[in-house]
């Protein structure tokens, strides 16, 4: 009995010394691992801020492209709408070349109509005669007229 009890006691504080030597240890080894872990992040952060930073700078630069393409715009269309208001109406390129196309057509179209006289009957083109125009073979109304 006398060697039990020192065996014991051996054991009880290899277990302790155990737990409070893995505490120990792994507090440093977290403190080490934690400072890593955390220097990782902080750079991982500083690339995607970066990163963020740029992409935002390209949407603002777009952003004013676009506004200063919309500024002219406007000042285009109020230009125009000045000229407007002047005693002489302008009319664009396409409107002068539309006015004339129209008006030779139209004048072509009034000259390629036949006089039609409403009285007269048409023309029977058939091979042979058929309706009103069988047997006449003297002019009609219209073409004596």
């Amino acid at each position: 009995m006398d060697v039990l009890i020192p065996v014991a006691l051996l054991v009880v504080g290899l277990i302790i010394g155990f737990f409070i030597g893995r505490f120990m240890f792994s507090g440093k080894g977290n403190t080490k691992a934690n400072k890593q872990a955390e220097q990782s992040i902080k750079e991982l952060m500083s690339q995607q801020a970066e990163h963020h930073i740029h992409q935002t700078r390209q949407a603002v630069e777009s952003i004013e492209k676009q506004c200063d393409a919309l500024k002219q715009h406007i000042n285009e269309y109020e230009g125009l709408l000045n000229q407007g208001e002047d005693d002489t109406p302008r009319v664009p390129f396409y409107g002068e070349q539309a006015t004339t196309y129209l008006r030779n057509n139209i004048q072509g179209r009034e000259k390629a109509k036949p006089a039609a006289v409403p009285e007269a009957q048409p023309r029977d083109f058939a091979n042979e005669g058929s309706g009103l125009f069988v047997g006449t073979t003297g002019q009609s109304t219209a073409e004596k007229d």
